[in-house]
């Protein structure tokens, strides 16, 4: 488990929880198997061995894949935008790139004078994604290391203090300042009948509870998923 440690471990089924993306799509999308034309990048676990896995920069990746899909982007057009965008920034993970997120346009544009991509062309002509993708929420509650990569990630606008980090619980969604998983708190409420008891149980605040009863509620109606 030591070569794991520090990126986040998510099966397909806890990626779909967190980004709303169906299980089954992403192993079409992600998993070599499944991909009749090959997945669109190689997920981080399975580069160390780790079968039908992905790790917390997978995670975001498929989150950006997925508001492209939603603006009606093709797979095909995101998949050589991605191998166009590799290169050009000269790192994997293209779409969760500071650089992308801040100014989407210019950073197409200048990959377009230096590639005539058709795919780079069908995104400069679409104003929208731009607008509505790329610049802001491409990168909204997601923090950045000063290397630019990812360090964690805010999922619910409502609640600034649930936190996915990799460097906790494997990736899984925590409540601060205990750190402690939101699904665990949860399910002790549950279990004991009241927040004010899971929190004796677990030595963290009521609060802290009632936190994670009301993050673990919003993924399960899909209010986070948009």
């Amino acid at each position: 488990m030591t070569a794991f440690t520090n990126i986040g471990l998510y099966s397909p089924k806890q990626a779909e929880r967190l980004t709303g993306v169906e299980a089954d799509k992403i192993r079409r999308w992600l998993m070599p198997a499944r991909s009749s034309k090959g997945p669109l990048w190689q997920p981080e676990p399975q580069a160390l061995g780790a079968e039908d896995t992905l790790s917390f920069k997978d995670l975001l990746e498929l989150r950006a894949v997925a508001q492209f899909r939603r603006h009606n982007v093709s797979l095909p057009v995101i998949r050589e935008a991605l191998h166009v965008l590799r290169d050009y920034l000269q790192r994997d993970y293209p779409l969760i790139n500071p650089q992308l997120s801040t100014d989407g346009k210019k950073v197409f544009l200048k990959v377009l004078e230096e590639s005539g991509e058709t795919a780079i062309t069908d995104l400069v002509k679409r104003q929208n994604v731009f607008h509505d993708v790329i610049s802001p929420s491409l990168k909204a509650g997601i923090e950045f290391d000063a290397a630019g990569y990812p360090i964690r990630w805010q999922p619910d606008p409502e609640d600034t203090s649930v936190v996915i980090d990799p460097r906790f619980a494997f990736g899984k969604p925590i409540v601060l300042p205990s750190h402690m998983p939101t699904a665990t708190l949860a399910q002790a409420a549950k279990v004991e009948g009241s927040a004010a008891d899971a929190a004796r149980a677990y030595d963290v605040t009521q609060e802290e509870v009632e936190r994670a009863v009301k993050f673990e509620e919003r993924i399960l109606s899909g209010a986070l998923l948009h």
